[in-house]
C-alpha cells in the first residue's frame, strides 16, 4: 500500500500503524469528505483462512456494537483480494503513550477506567469478549474520550471456536503467544488455553488499570515463558508497595479483576462499570477514607481486609441497598430485611407443579417470576430496585427456568425443548430436546446440566446448543430409579443431584462430578439444595426453610440447620420446596398454598354449608349419586397431598392414604365403587384406582412417561378421558380405553393448553377448555374422532360441568361468575345463550354440581385479598448471626 492507492471509495493517505493482525492507513472517504481509518490484512496472510476468518470475524463483532467507547465500523470491502476495514478515525494517544512516562494520578486514571469498563460491559452484554485488551488497543481522544480499538480477537460467546491457535510462543512480553492475546495482559484461563468468557477481560482490564495506577506491568518477567508462569501462578507487587497513595476502593476493585480464578471476579462488567463510575463520582469521599484507614505493610490477608473495609465505607457512602447486592460473596451481618414482591400487574403468580416458580440472579438484583398472562405462562424480570417487571417476549408457555452464572440468561423448558432467553429480552433459541421441565444448572464454562425421567438421569449441554449427552445414570445396583435437581457447586465441575431408590420420596443428596463416574453420599436428605456462598447448603423440610454449613471442597455438612423461613411452598412432593439463592446474600421463596373453604352454594350463590374446617385443597369431586364428595388436602408437614372421602349426610371424613407421597385428583367411577387419582408413587405421576374401604385394592390403572392426571370416565365405562404432559410444558388430552384392552390415544394435542376434559351425560361428547385465543376458553368436541369442535363460552371460561341429565353446562368465566349454558343433546349439539347465575368473591378455585344442578360444591380461598406469595430476604446470613 501506498499513499494515492485506492480501496474501493477510499484514498490512502499515510500509515498508522500495523500489528499482528493487519496494517492501518489513515484514508479519505471521497463520497462524504471524511477520513477514516482502514485496516488491511496483509497480502501475505490473506490466504490463511484462519487469520482471514478472524478479521472477518473482527468486523461483524464490532459493528454490532454501538457505544461511544467503541470505535465505530462503516464498512467492510474486498478489493483485488485485499480485504479491509473502514472504520472511524480516531485522533489522540494510546493509553500505552500516555503512561510512558509513569503512573497517572488517580482522579484521571478513574475518568478513563470508567469509560473503558462501560464500552466493555456493553460488549459483553451483547456476547461479545474482545480477548486482546491491552495499553496499545486503548485510545484516548483529543477531547478526552478513550475508544477501544481493535476487535480482531474478539469471539461471540458461545461460539464453540477453539480458543487456542499454533502462533509463536517467542518474543518480548508484548508478542502474541500461544493463545490468542497478548502475553502480559491475557488471564489465567485464557494463557493456559481455556475457554473464555467476558470474565477474562476483566482480568486484562485489571492489568492495564494496575499499569495506569503504579507505571508498571503486573505480569512482566525476562520472558515469554516466565511472563505466562506469573500470570498463571504469581501475584502482581502488592499496591500498598507499589502505589501507596492509591484509594482502598480501587485497590479492592483490582484485587477482584486480578484474581486467578474467574469465580472471585465480577459477575457482571456492568456492576464493575457501575463501582469505577461511583468511585469517580466519590473521589474526594475516598480520600476522606483514605485517612481514616491508614496503611502498614502486612500479608496478602491484611491487604484484603483494608480493601474490603473500604469497599464497605464506599458502599454505605454511595448506595447502600442498590450496591450491597452487588458485593462480592461473603459472610453478611447487616440486619436482615424482608419484603414481599407483588406479581407483575394483569398477570396470575400460578407456576406448573414442577417448577420452583421464581429465581433470584446470582447476582442478587433481579428476580424472574413465572406468571400467567392471556391464557399463556410468560417469563417476567423484575430488579429488586424497581417496581417495574418486564415481559421476555420469547417465553411463551416457559416452566423451569434458571439462570446462566454471570446472570446474562435465562434458561427454560418450553415446547419439549430446553430454550435459552437474554435476561435483558430478545429472541429465544433452542438448545436441545428435554422432555421433562425440572430446573437445571449452569457452569461458567457453558455447561448446563439437566434432569430427564426417560430414560432417567442427568443429562449435559453447551450453553450454545446441541445434544445432550448423558453424565450420570441411576445406580440401580443400589436401587437408584431418579436423579433430580442438579446443582453446580462453585467448582463448576462438582454437582450436587437428590438420588431417588425405589420411590421418590426415599432420597439421597449426593455429589458427582463432570470428572468422574465416582459419586458420594453427602446426606439422607429429601429435599433440593442450593449452595449459598459463603459455605451453605439452603434446602427445606417440614415447610420450613433451613442453611447449614457446607465444607464445598469436601462436599461435607456441619454443624446444626438452622431455620431462615417458615410457611414455604412446596410443589410435587416434599423434595420441592419453591426457593432460590443468590451468590450475595438474597433469598427468595414462595409462601405455602394459601387455605381454601369447601363449601355449598345455592344457585343464587348463597352459602349454604360448608364441608370440614380450612384446608390446602386442589380436586373436589362429588360421588355420581351425590352422596359422598372426595377431595385431595395438602398435609403442611410434609406437601403432600392425599385423597379423604365425606359422607355428605353425616360430615364424617375417612383418609384413603397416610403415605408421604402425592394423591391427588379423585375421579369416580360411573358405579361410585372406585377412586382414580394420580400419585407419584413410583416417579412422576401416573394414574391408580382404589376401591375405598377394600384393603389391597389399590393398583396402577396407567403409567406412563411424564405427568398423567384422571379428569373423567365415561358414564358407560367406556373411556378415561386424562390430562398428559410429557413432551412439553403443555397439557393435553388423552382416552384410555377401559373395555377390551386398548390402549391411551391422543384426543387432542395441539400447541396450545387443553385442559378440564368433561364427558356428556351421553358420552358423546367431551367439553374442556383451552387458551388456543388467547385466554382460555371453553370449548366441546365429539369424543370419537374429536371432529370440529364448538365454541361455548364468549369471553373466557374455565372448569366446564355437565348437569347428570345434560340439559345444562356450567363453567367460570373471566370475571368470577358461576355461568349456565343450556344444552340439548339429542341429534347435534344445540347450545344455548351462557347466563350467569351468580359471581364469587373469592374467586371459585373448583367446583362440582349435584346431580340436579341445584347445588353447588366449591372450593374457595379463605382470603378474599390474598398477599403476594412471593418473599425476599436481603442478608440472610444475619438471621444466622443472630442465632449464635
Amino acid at each position: 500500500m501506498t499513499a494515492g492507492s485506492k480501496l474501493g471509495p477510499y484514498e490512502i493517505l499515510s500509515p498508522l500503524g500495523a500489528g499482528g493482525m493487519g496494517e492501518v492507513w489513515r484514508a479519505r472517504d471521497a463520497r462524504l469528505g471524511r477520513e477514516v481509518a482502514i485496516k488491511v490484512l496483509p497480502e501475505s496472510l490473506a490466504a490463511d483462512q484462519d487469520r482471514l476468518s478472524r478479521f472477518e470475524r473482527e468486523a461483524r463483532s464490532a459493528s454490532a456494537l454501538n457505544h461511544p467507547g467503541i470505535v465505530t465500523i462503516y464498512e467492510v470491502g474486498t478489493t483485488d483480494s485485499v480485504s479491509w476495514i473502514a472504520m472511524e478515525l480516531v485522533q489522540g494517544s494510546t493509553i500505552r503513550e500516555i503512561i510512558a512516562d509513569g503512573a497517572m494520578p488517580p482522579k484521571r486514571l478513574l475518568v478513563l477506567a470508567a469509560q473503558i469498563a462501560d464500552a466493555l460491559a456493553k460488549a459483553h452484554e451483547a456476547g461479545i469478549v474482545h480477548r486482546d485488551l491491552k495499553p496499545e488497543n486503548l485510545m484516548v481522544s483529543r477531547d478526552g474520550f478513550v475508544k477501544i480499538l481493535d476487535f480482531g480477537l474478539a469471539k461471540l460467546a458461545g461460539t464453540g471456536e477453539s480458543d487456542v491457535t499454533s502462533a509463536q510462543t517467542v518474543g518480548d512480553p508484548t508478542t502474541p503467544g500461544m493463545v490468542l492475546g497478548t502475553v502480559g495482559y491475557m488471564s489465567p484461563e485464557q494463557a493456559t488455553g481455556r475457554r473464555v468468557d467476558f470474565r477474562s477481560d476483566q482480568f486484562s482490564f485489571g492489568s492495564v488499570v494496575y499499569e495506569m495506577l503504579t507505571g508498571k506491568r503486573a505480569f512482566s518477567r525476562g520472558s515469554t515463558a516466565e511472563t505466562l508462569v506469573a500470570v498463571i501462578r504469581e501475584e502482581p507487587e502488592p499496591l500498598e508497595a507499589a502505589a501507596p497513595l492509591s484509594p482502598f476502593a480501587l485497590r479492592w476493585m483490582l484485587e477482584r479483576c486480578l484474581a486467578k480464578d474467574p469465580g472471585q471476579r465480577y459477575l457482571s462488567t456492568r456492576d464493575l462499570a457501575l463501582e469505577l463510575a461511583n468511585m469517580r463520582d466519590h473521589l474526594s469521599d475516598l480520600s476522606r477514607e483514605q485517612v481514616a484507614l491508614p496503611v502498614s505493610p502486612g500479608s496478602r490477608s491484611r491487604r484484603r481486609w483494608t480493601a474490603a473495609a473500604a469497599g464497605t465505607a464506599l458502599l454505605l457512602l454511595l448506595a447502600p441497598l442498590g450496591l450491597l447486592f452487588r458485593r462480592a460473596p461473603r459472610e453478611n451481618t447487616a440486619p436482615p430485611m424482608r419484603f414481599t414482591i407483588p406479581v407483575p400487574p394483569g398477570t396470575t403468580y400460578s407456576p406448573p407443579e414442577v417448577s420452583r416458580g421464581l429465581s433470584v440472579s446470582p447476582d442478587g438484583t433481579r428476580l424472574v417470576i413465572e406468571a400467567y398472562s392471556k391464557g399463556r405462562r410468560r417469563l417476567f424480570v423484575r430488579p429488586l430496585d424497581s417496581e417495574e417487571a418486564t415481559e421476555l417476549e420469547g417465553s411463551l408457555d416457559a416452566t423451569g427456568h434458571f439462570w446462566s452464572p454471570d446472570g446474562r440468561f435465562i434458561a427454560f423448558y418450553a415446547d419439549g425443548k430446553l430454550k435459552k432467553i437474554p435476561a435483558a429480552g430478545g429472541p429465544a433459541v433452542e438448545l436441545c430436546d428435554a422432555a421433562f421441565a425440572l430446573v437445571g444448572t449452569w457452569n461458567w464454562d457453558g455447561t448446563i446440566l439437566f434432569s430427564n425421567f426417560n430414560p432417567p438421569g442427568i443429562f449435559r449441554v453447551r450453553d450454545t446448543g446441541g445434544r445432550a449427552e448423558l453424565v450420570l445414570p441411576p445406580d440401580h445396583t443400589h436401587g437408584q430409579t431418579t436423579l433430580i435437581w442438579p446443582h453446580f457447586l462453585p467448582d463448576g465441575k462438582r454437582f450436587l443431584y437428590i438420588a431417588g431408590t425405589g420411590s421418590l420420596n426415599i432420597r439421597e443428596l449426593r455429589v458427582g462430578s463432570l470428572e468422574s463416574k465416582e459419586t458420594a453420599l453427602v446426606s439422607r436428605l429429601n429435599s433440593r439444595v442450593e449452595y449459598a456462598a459463603p459455605g451453605y447448603l439452603v434446602y427445606a423440610r417440614e415447610s420450613s426453610l433451613f442453611a447449614q454449613p457446607f465444607d464445598e471442597r469436601k462436599a461435607v455438612l456441619s454443624g446444626e440447620p438452622r431455620l431462615i423461613a417458615s410457611n414455604v411452598h412446596y410443589f410435587f412432593g416434599p423434595s420441592h420446596a419453591a426457593f432460590s439463592v443468590s451468590q450475595t446474600g438474597i433469598i427468595a421463596y414462595q409462601t405455602a398454598a394459601r387455605p381454601d373453604e369447601i363449601v355449598w352454594l345455592d344457585r343464587t350463590g348463597k352459602r349454604i354449608g360448608q364441608i370440614g374446617e380450612p384446608v390446602v385443597v386442589k380436586g373436589v369431586r362429588l360421588s355420581p349419586d351425590g352422596k359422598r364428595a372426595a377431595a385431595d388436602i395438602e398435609d403442611h408437614r410434609t406437601g403432600t397431598s392425599d385423597i379423604w372421602v365425606t359422607e355428605l349426610s353425616s360430615g364424617v371424613a375417612t383418609r384413603i392414604h397416610s403415605d408421604p407421597i402425592d394423591e391427588k385428583m379423585p375421579v369416580w367411577s360411573p358405579d361410585g365403587s372406585k377412586l382414580i387419582y394420580r400419585s407419584d408413587r413410583t416417579g412422576p405421576p401416573d394414574i391408580y384406582e382404589i376401591a375405598p374401604g377394600v384393603p389391597g385394592s389399590e393398583r396402577a390403572l396407567l403409567e406412563a412417561p411424564g405427568v398423567q392426571e384422571p379428569a373423567d370416565i365415561s358414564r358407560d365405562g367406556r373411556f378415561l378421558v386424562y390430562l398428559n404432559e410429557a413432551q412439553s410444558a403443555l397439557w393435553h388430552i388423552w382416552l384410555l380405553p377401559l373395555k377390551g384392552g386398548g390402549k391411551p390415544f391422543s384426543w387432542l394435542g395441539t400447541r396450545f393448553h387443553e385442559t378440564s376434559p368433561r364427558f356428556s351425560p351421553d358420552g358423546r361428547w367431551i367439553a374442556f377448555e383451552s387458551n388456543e385465543s388467547g385466554v382460555p376458553e371453553i370449548y366441546a368436541a365429539l369424543t370419537e374422532g374429536a371432529g370440529q369442535k364448538r365454541r361455548i363460552s364468549p369471553s373466557g371460561g374455565r372448569l366446564p360441568r355437565w348437569r347428570a341429565d345434560g340439559k345444562e353446562l356450567y363453567y367460570i368465566s373471566s370475571n368470577d361468575s358461576l355461568m349456565a349454558v343450556p344444552i340439548a343433546l339429542a341429534g347435534q349439539l344445540e347450545i344455548g345463550t351462557p347466563a350467569p347465575l351468580f359471581r364469587q368473591d373469592p374467586e371459585i378455585q373448583n367446583f362440582d354440581v349435584t346431580p340436579d344442578g341445584s347445588r353447588f360444591l366449591v372450593s374457595v380461598p379463605l382470603q378474599k385479598t390474598p398477599e403476594s406469595p412471593i418473599r425476599v430476604i436481603v442478608h440472610w446470613t444475619g438471621l444466622l448471626a443472630r442465632e449464635k
